[in-house]
């Protein structure tokens, strides 16, 4: 799975006193709820949450799992962020995730692209809950590669909201489905080396009050187990 999430993350992907949710536990009863501040209904990433992931890879699929644990919150750039660290951190890369009207923005440091080449910080808006669907946003990114500027691209758009989405076995609601195309050039034309597609599609699926439920790549998987969210 490490290549497959490792780059184009898009989790996705934040609190107070004791109280905790599970997604096994019977719900209680409504009451009004503010989030700190970086965090909201769909980045949940409170001190102490923990959030399982079921991985299926390859034929025939491999089937494995994750955990991310929020550690801490931190600021970078004048902005409030949670840092969510993996039991397995080849497989799924410790992040940081801030949220801001409406948006989920997400940061990996000292990221290692190829051949020993550091990206020292890689930021993608992977959600914008507050827009229409078909609704479009972008990020960009140049690496210097072999002396050769790549230019990567990351182009959202917001597919579906409010519906229910069935998770093994599980329905969430107020779901929203965002595909992100990943793609990759090389100044003035030049081909890219065999092997590199020049477009990838990563499918994020999140759900109120969990975040990130599924992220499908090429055929792989990674869905939501369970979670615990702190209130």
């Amino acid at each position: 799975m490490k290549k497959i999430f490792l780059f184009p993350i898009a989790f996705v992907a934040i609190f107070s006193a004791c109280k905790k949710k599970s997604v096994d536990d019977t719900p209680p009863p409504a009451t009004v709820f503010s989030w700190p501040a970086g965090t909201s209904d769909y980045a949940p990433t409170t001190v102490n949450s923990t959030f399982t992931y079921e991985t299926s890879s390859g034929t025939p699929a491999v089937i494995d799992s994750f955990t991310y644990t929020v550690t801490k919150d931190t600021t970078i750039s004048g902005a409030k962020y949670y840092k969510l660290v993996s039991n397995k951190p080849d497989d799924a890369p410790t992040y940081f995730s801030n949220y801001n009207a409406g948006v989920i923005t997400n940061v990996l440091l000292n990221v290692d692209f190829q051949a020993g080449v550091i990206i020292p910080i890689v930021t993608q808006t992977v959600l914008k809950d507050n827009v229409a669907v078909n609704a479009t946003w972008n990020d960009a990114l140049v690496v210097t590669f072999s002396g050769i500027p790549v230019n990567i691209a990351f182009v959202n758009t917001l597919l579906q909201k409010d519906y229910t989405k069935t998770v093994l076995a599980k329905n969430y609601t107020s779901a929203i489905t965002v595909k992100q195309l990943v793609n990759i050039s090389l100044p003035g034309g030049i081909p890219l080396p065999a092997g590199i597609p020049a477009s990838t599609q990563i499918d994020n699926y999140f759900a109120k009050g969990v975040g990130l439920i599924q992220k499908d790549v090429n055929g792989d998987t990674q869905k939501i187990k369970r979670y615990n969210v702190v209130k």
